[in-house]
């Protein structure tokens, strides 16, 4: 399988089998758990639904839990997915809302499509860079801010980002550029929102390429622009700026 319109159709219907999945049945056995982070049997057994239903496809998967060949992105032309089923797993342990499968197809260090289903709002997010973003099937224009003072900056502090004194400062003069902050602790959604417009930009470091590779597809695909920095930390591993202006990535 390697039409478009076919990976797009297995895209939606594997968002939505796994986004069903962990709304309705899926455990709530906490694995492990560090000073930062929660690991979960809900995000094996989505990613596990997610590699079977995407095996349709013939194409390798890259995922949080199970792993996959990171030397994909530096492959050119391949063709490969890049998932996180459950993103925003603390949030999910807590029942906050915030929480999503994350589906992203890519073609070496290109995003080629990225379908996000937030399942505890009922929203499916699609975008196609060079043919548009969708939120339910609705193709979204996104009344974005133009300028930084007025704009609203997503953002977070994943596991292995630099929370020490230095960053900490840079960070917080970054910030100050924009109206407000919001931090709600899926990386994936907070590019949603800025592909859908309810955001304007997205920053965050050290965050990992299954965390965002679909909502790079979706800021593509609505127009805004995106910058990836590999950290050197782990490998798919970048400090990454995500906005509706070229020069707020910069």
């Amino acid at each position: 399988m390697r039409d478009l319109a076919d990976l797009r159709t297995l895209a939606l219907a594997t968002a939505e089998a796994a986004g069903r999945l962990l709304r309705d049945g899926a455990s709530r056995q906490v694995n492990a758990t560090t000073d930062d982070d929660v690991k979960m049997q809900a995000d094996v057994d989505s990613e596990t639904l997610v590699r079977e239903r995407l095996a349709a496809s013939g194409l390798p998967v890259i995922g949080e839990e199970l792993g996959g060949d990171p030397a994909l992105f530096d492959s050119g032309d391949a063709l490969y997915w890049v998932v996180d089923p459950l993103d925003g797993t603390y949030n999910y342990l807590r029942n906050q809302p915030c929480t999503c499968v994350s589906l992203g197809l890519m073609r070496g260090k290109e995003p080629v499509l990225g379908v996000i289903r937030d399942f505890t709002s009922g929203k499916t997010y699609l975008g196609v860079p060079g043919e548009g973003t969708y939120v339910n099937g609705r193709r979204v224009t996104p009344a974005w801010a133009a300028r930084a003072a007025d704009a609203c900056l997503m953002t977070g502090f994943p596991a292995a980002a630099d929370k020490e004194g230095p960053a900490m400062a840079a960070f917080l003069r970054e910030a100050s550029r924009y109206k407000k902050i919001r931090m709600i602790g899926s990386a994936a959604l907070a590019i949603a929102y800025v592909a859908e417009g309810v955001a304007d930009t997205y920053q965050e470091c050290a965050t990992n390429l299954w965390d965002v590779a679909a909502g790079l597809a979706l800021i593509k695909g609505a127009g805004g622009h995106y910058r990836m920095v590999p950290t050197g930390k782990r490998p798919l591993n970048f400090d990454l700026w995500v906005s509706a202006r070229e020069e707020w990535t910069r």
